[in-house]
């Protein structure tokens, strides 16, 4: 039987993405794998996309002795689930990166997203910085109960990108700083800007 090959190529559904470590968090788990999200063959602007996750009991109780009271009764977890997107390029490390007209729910209810960074230049198009999203705060700390993310965004020509969850730890500025001497001195400009970093963390 002759086949002919002429649907657009579908990516995979894991692709073997890398992202970048954070130095600021250790991964404890992988709540969600990097996962396609896929591109657009209908001429639509917006998709959607449904990930589902559950929790186990030790992951949230991981999560829950974490948790820390802040001023105005806010609350706080030094374990976190974080969302990240990057492109789905599997080349190299990808750091973190938002589709276009990006917009996300957990467990139905609207999760905020950072500000945009100010426009290179006159006419260009703003982009919101890309970062990883604590979404702890909307996540069903239950291992009884999955969660639900729902993604929104516009697909873009030749662009394909993916999103993955984690569950990590907030490192502390004086483990940092005990890393780092086990590391050995580095130059005086690498240490010059991991200070300004940690300051900007604490």
């Amino acid at each position: 039987m002759n086949l002919q090959h002429s649907s657009p190529l579908i990516p995979p559904v894991h692709p073997d993405v890398q992202m970048k470590p954070l130095p600021f968090y250790d991964v404890l788990d992988v709540l969600i794998k990097p996962s396609s999200l896929g591109t657009s063959t209908a001429q639509r602007y917006h998709q959607e996309k449904y990930f589902i996750f559950a929790l186990t009991p030790q992951q949230v109780r991981e999560v829950c002795i974490s948790r820390d009271f802040l001023p105005g009764g806010r609350r706080d977890y030094m374990v976190q689930i974080q969302l990240r997107f990057c492109l789905a390029e599997t080349s190299c490390l990808q750091d973190d990166h938002f589709p276009n007209s990006l917009c996300i729910k957990v467990n139905g209810k609207l999760f905020p997203l950072p500000g945009f960074a100010p426009p290179p230049k006159n006419g260009v198009e703003q982009k919101r910085t890309g970062r990883p999203l604590n979404i702890t705060s909307l996540v069903r700390l239950s291992s009884a109960v999955p969660n639900q993310i729902s993604v929104t965004w516009a697909p873009e020509i030749g662009k394909t990108y993916s999103l993955s969850v984690y569950l990590v730890r907030q490192l502390t500025s004086p483990l940092l700083l005990q890393r780092l001497r086990m590391k050995g001195i580095r130059s005086p400009d690498h240490s010059r800007a991991l200070s300004v970093t940690l300051l900007r963390h604490t």
